[in-house]
C-alpha cells in the first residue's frame, strides 16, 4: 500500500465513518478500485476506525466525562447532571447489547460480506432509500432523558444491521432515533456516543484475528492514515450535525444511490 492509497482510505473512512454514507461499504469499493486485498489493509482499517473513534470522543468529551463521572460516587455532577448521566448510560448500554448479541451471532456471515462488493452495491442502495424516506419525519422530538430503554434498544437493534457493509451505521442509527422520536440534535448525539463503544470493541475483538502474514505498517504512513482520519472524522461530525437539523438527511440519500449505481456500472465492466 503506498502513500496515496493509504491517505485516500484514510480519508474515506473519516469522512465515511460520521457522514450517512457507509464508510465500510465505502472502503471494500476503494479497495476494489485500488486492487487492495482486503487482508492486506486488515490491520490499517482498525487503525482508521481508531482514529474516527478519537474524533467522536473528541467532539463529545464533555458527554463522555460526564458519563465517567456519573460511574463514581460520591460524584462531582450536580444532582441533575448525575441523573442524566446515568440514564444516559442505561440507554447506551440497551443500545449496545442488541449490536453486540447480533455482531456475535451472525459473525461470519456479516464477514463474508466484505467480500462481496455486489452485496455492498446492494445495501447501499438500501441507506439510500431510509435516508431519503427521513425526509418524512416531522416534529420537534424528546431529549434524551425522555426516551424509555426499549426505544434505545430499537436504535442498537438499527447499528447491528449496520454491520452490513454498505448499511451506514450513522444513518441507521440517526434515522432509527427519529423514528422513536428523539430531537435531531439528540438522535446524532446518541448515534455518534453509540459509535464509540461499537468501535472500541470491534477493534478489540478484530486484533485477536490479524492475519498471520500480516505485513507491518510503516510507522509514518500509519500515523498520517490515523491522523487523517481522526480529523476528517471531526469535521464529518460537524456537517451531519448541521444538516440533520435542517431536515437535509435525504440529500445523502441521493448519493448513497448515486454511488450505488455508478459501483454497479464499473463492476459489471469487470
Amino acid at each position: 500500500m503506498n502513500w496515496l492509497e493509504a491517505l485516500a482510505l484514510a480519508v474515506v473512512q473519516g469522512l465515511t465513518e460520521f457522514l450517512p454514507v457507509s464508510s465500510s461499504g465505502h472502503l471494500v469499493l476503494t479497495q476494489t478500485l485500488f486492487g487492495i486485498e482486503a487482508s492486506t489493509a486488515f490491520l490499517y482499517d482498525i487503525l482508521l476506525h481508531l482514529g474516527t473513534a478519537l474524533a467522536a470522543l473528541a467532539f463529545y468529551r464533555r458527554d463522555v466525562a460526564h458519563l465517567l463521572q456519573g460511574l463514581l460516587a460520591p460524584s462531582r455532577l450536580t444532582a441533575p447532571e448525575l441523573r442524566e448521566s446515568r440514564r444516559l448510560l442505561v440507554l447506551l448500554a440497551a443500545a449496545t447489547a442488541p449490536t453486540a448479541a447480533i455482531g456475535f451471532a451472525f459473525r461470519d456471515f456479516f464477514a463474508g460480506l466484505f467480500a462481496s462488493p455486489a452485496a455492498v452495491v446492494g445495501a447501499l442502495a438500501a441507506t439510500g432509500t431510509f435516508l431519503v424516506a427521513s425526509s418524512l419525519l416531522k416534529g420537534p422530538g424528546r431529549p434524551i432523558g425522555e426516551t424509555p430503554w426499549w426505544k434505545a434498544v430499537v436504535v442498537g437493534v438499527a447499528q447491528a444491521v449496520a454491520i452490513v457493509p454498505g448499511i451506514s451505521r450513522s444513518g441507521s442509527t440517526i434515522v432509527a432515533g427519529l423514528v422513536v422520536g428523539l430531537r435531531r440534535e439528540d438522535a446524532v448525539r446518541f448515534s455518534f456516543l453509540l459509535s464509540l463503544p461499537a468501535i472500541l470493541g470491534a477493534s478489540v475483538l478484530e486484533l485477536r484475528h490479524i492475519p498471520a502474514g500480516e505485513a507491518g505498517l510503516r510507522p509514518a504512513v500509519a500515523a498520517a492514515g490515523f491522523a487523517a482520519a481522526t480529523v476528517t472524522g471531526y469535521l464529518a461530525i460537524l456537517f451531519v450535525l448541521r444538516w440533520t437539523r435542517e431536515g437535509r438527511l435525504w440529500q445523502f440519500g441521493l448519493y448513497c444511490w448515486a454511488i450505488a449505481a455508478i459501483a454497479a456500472v464499473l463492476l459489471a465492466g469487470r
